[in-house]
């Protein structure tokens, strides 16, 4: 076994790459496209990192015992950078043949030849080419294919040696998590059949695969759901895949046939039979029309179902991933016509800048004069060239949680795709110590959006964010409650003391808090400005904590809505009968509950949301939760009032 060379600096970079008065991160790596093979990126990886990142990083140890002489590493230029969690968001592309390379120039030709590295250079992220270890693949090379899985997932994953801490550098090199696709041509797709596609915790890792001339032994079931486009596969593989993603029904384009469920529409099968097989444009048609379409995400509680595993302690080991739609952008666009736009080193709102001594998150003093000089546009074209009619159109402000990136918060909570579906805009600002801002900077960015497109509609103006976006939502309602019909935290990191008063000049807000019993803001205290536990407010699956019902008490009385006393004992999680109380079964995976209480007027003003078995991250279900109760309010211009409009699709 190989043990890779470490790399380290001696000053240490900060994570954030940020100016001296702004909150501007590094979204893009600066490197070039490369490629290499697996053992260059094994000593290059950690030194490209140090360099970038500052910091000690070393060649993930799982990875000493992977075989030599077998794998190639493509990385695309400027893959999104380590400095958030836009990494998350590199796509990585997997391929498994039994074509053999003489040389490395000519794999990477084969690369070239399949479209692949046009392909990956579009998406931004990396291709994994896998060869067998001996004349064909078995067993041995579904070992190495976990201990890759393992690298490349381990996103920000530490290890210590001595008294040093390292930081993997796969996962930040060429690694990647929510979009994760397969390749698998000839007995490459054998392979994926046969000892992939039956292992639980590999499968559903998997956001999509492209298998071609693949056969499958009768003995085998595929563990878990996972969309496929299949070129001549075999009898048994094609029922396989149909059997478990309990395909319903069917059509066809062109020579293409469709299996699918019809409650479930990720869970679908694409076949294609054909006696020419012409690799390039197989995998183009399949990339473009099935994967990216399909995105996994990360939810259930780590190590779950992979205990007995070993690196269980490694980053994101939490199979099964949640299989979730995906409204993919390339140069700033998606096919259903949203226009991204990054706005960078900007002074819009300098003169909302941190104060001398402020202390900001986690009872770290704050930078003075530091202010949002990033943030990020997502706009319907028909409101970008003005073909909206005046007014017309809905609004989010969208605030991430701590360490996430606004677009990877965007999708990941499923707001991408709503707003192709629903038509409404969103603006994301980074806001890295948004609690030291002060409040009144978040209203000032939604006035800036609302002047600079005509057709937003300021009566439907709403505001959410998850962990630290989500305290940051209570922050902008506090500046200017005015602005906002409607607020959805989630998962809200609330570090407002008991004492503060909730500034709304007298209107009344609707809100819905949303939480999950695994969730340490709603079920566990916070203590101070620290998200860690308060020891005298422990975490209870069976109850909120203490702070989210002192929030819940306090946009009762905004509302003019009686106060709760809470008793758990008769109603478990909430601690009161609701006015409303619904149950659905979210992506069919988990039960999410929600209580209503309504003002005089019959009208559900504050909401309580809970996920059962979440724990603390997004989850593309939660924009909908937000959307589905949001959308119903507006309000009135001239007199300030909330109007409830039950009947909106």
């Amino acid at each position: 076994m190989k043990k890779w060379k470490q790399f380290g600096i001696s000053c240490v970079a900060a994570l954030f790459a940020m100016s001296t008065t702004a909150f501007a991160q590094v979204q893009f790596s600066s490197n070039e496209s490369s490629f290499e093979t697996f053992e260059e990126a094994s000593v290059n990886g950690p030194e490209a990192m140090a360099a970038e990142l500052g910091g000690n990083y070393i060649s993930d140890p799982c990875l000493e015992e992977y075989p030599e002489g077998t794998t190639y590493i493509y990385r695309s230029a400027a893959r999104w950078s380590a400095t958030s969690a836009g990494y998350r968001s590199n796509t990585v592309l997997q391929v498994y043949t039994d074509e053999k390379f003489e040389s490395k120039d000519e794999a990477q030709a084969y690369l070239e030849s399949l479209g692949l590295v046009d392909i990956i250079e579009e998406a931004k992220g990396s291709i994994i080419l896998v060869n067998p270890i001996g004349e064909s693949f078995s067993k041995e090379d579904a070992r190495a294919y976990y201990l890759m899985q393992t690298a490349t997932c381990n996103l920000g994953g530490t290890v210590t040696e001595g008294e040093e801490k390292f930081t993997c550098a796969e996962g930040a090199y060429y690694g990647g998590l929510t979009y994760r696709y397969v390749i698998g041509i000839g007995d490459g797709a054998t392979f994926i059949n046969n000892y992939i596609a039956p292992t639980f915790d590999d499968v559903t890792r998997v956001a999509g695969m492209i298998l071609i001339d693949g056969k499958m032994d009768r003995i085998h079931d595929v563990a878990g759901v996972v969309p496929v486009y299949m070129v001549n596969p075999s009898e048994t593989a094609l029922a396989k895949y149909q059997e478990a993603n309990d395909t319903n029904r069917h059509g066809y384009v062109k020579d293409v046939d469709i299996y699918f469920s019809q409650e479930m529409e990720q869970q679908k099968v694409m076949v294609k039979n054909t006696e020419q097989v012409d690799l390039a444009a197989e995998i183009n048609y399949g990339y473009y029309n099935l994967l990216i379409k399909n995105m996994r995400l990360p939810v259930v509680l780590s190590g779950l179902h992979t205990y007995s595993q070993e690196y269980t302690d490694h980053n994101w080991n939490a199979a099964p991933y949640s299989l979730s739609e995906r409204n993919a952008f390339f140069d700033y666009t998606t096919d259903d016509g949203l226009v991204i736009e990054e706005f960078t080193g900007m002074d819009t709102f300098k003169d909302y800048n941190i104060k001398e001594g402020t202390i900001g998150l986690f009872g770290r003093e704050a930078r003075t004069g530091a202010y949002i000089d990033t943030w990020y546009e997502v706009v319907p074209e028909e409101v970008k060239d003005g073909t909206a009619p005046e007014h017309s159109v809905p609004m989010w402000l969208a605030l991430h949680g701590g360490g996430d990136d606004p677009l990877q918060f965007l999708d990941e909570m499923g707001f991408m795709t709503l707003a192709g579906e629903e038509r409404f805009a969103m603006i994301a600002p980074i806001h890295g110590e948004m609690f030291t801002v002060g409040f009144d900077v978040l209203p000032a960015v939604v006035e800036y959006f609302l002047d600079k497109y005509p057709s937003l509609d300021p009566s439907r103006v709403y505001v959410t964010g998850y962990s630290m976006g989500g305290g940051a939502t209570l922050h902008a309602i506090n500046g200017n409650a005015k602005y906002f019909a409607a607020a959805c935290p989630n998962a809200a990191a609330i570090f407002n003391t008991d004492d503060e008063i909730v500034n709304t000049d007298d209107l009344d807000l609707p809100i819905l808090f949303t939480t999950a019993t695994y969730d340490f803001c709603g079920f566990g205290g916070i203590s101070g400005h620290a998200a860690v536990p308060n020891p005298d407010d422990p975490y209870d699956p069976e109850h909120i904590n203490t702070s989210y019902q002192n929030r819940i008490n306090d946009y009762l009385t905004l509302n003019g809505i009686e106060n709760i006393t809470y008793d758990f004992e008769t109603y478990p999680m909430s601690g009161f009968r609701a006015d409303e109380y619904t149950e659905t079964f979210l992506n069919n995976e988990y039960m999410s509950r929600t209580w209503y209480l309504y003002n005089d007027q019959d009208v559900p003003m504050v909401g309580l949301n809970i996920t059962d078995y979440l724990p603390h991250g997004l989850y593309q279900q939660f924009g909908k939760i937000c959307w589905d109760y949001a959308k119903h309010f507006s309000r009135n211009q001239e007199t300030g009032e909330v109007v409830y409009n039950p009947y909106v699709k």
